[in-house]
């Protein structure tokens, strides 16, 4: 996990004295925007639960729903722009991304 975290330039924990009002305030997810220079509309969210993804969505993100498998996904479909069954299926060229998550499990798999 600390391997994953030294690519993340800007964190934004709950805990932050910024963060006002928890999910699903739009709060974290406008701070961290503004901690990266940009409006919250560039930025994606990747989120589990229907607290999160209410919280991007008002702070106008882009929420990408990866909802735990036993959750109802009907529930992120008013609230998220993309739901996914799992990161897998992430492909960022809608978003101007050169990074398909099927490519890389299938790189994985073919290196191992």
């Amino acid at each position: 996990l600390s391997k994953m975290f030294k690519h993340i330039p800007i964190i934004v924990a709950g805990d932050d004295e910024a963060v006002k009002n928890g999910k699903p305030a739009p709060d974290i997810y406008v701070e961290a925007a503004r901690r990266l220079g940009v409006h919250p509309s560039e930025c994606l969210v990747f989120e589990d639960g229907v607290p999160g993804a209410k919280s991007g969505s008002a702070a106008g993100c882009q929420v990408i729903a990866v909802p735990d498998p036993r959750m109802d996904k009907s529930v992120f479909h008013a609230i998220a722009d993309v739901v996914l069954d799992d990161l897998w299926h992430f492909n960022g060229e809608r978003w101007g991304l050169e990074l398909n998550m099927a490519d890389v499990k299938n790189q994985l798999s073919v290196s191992v």
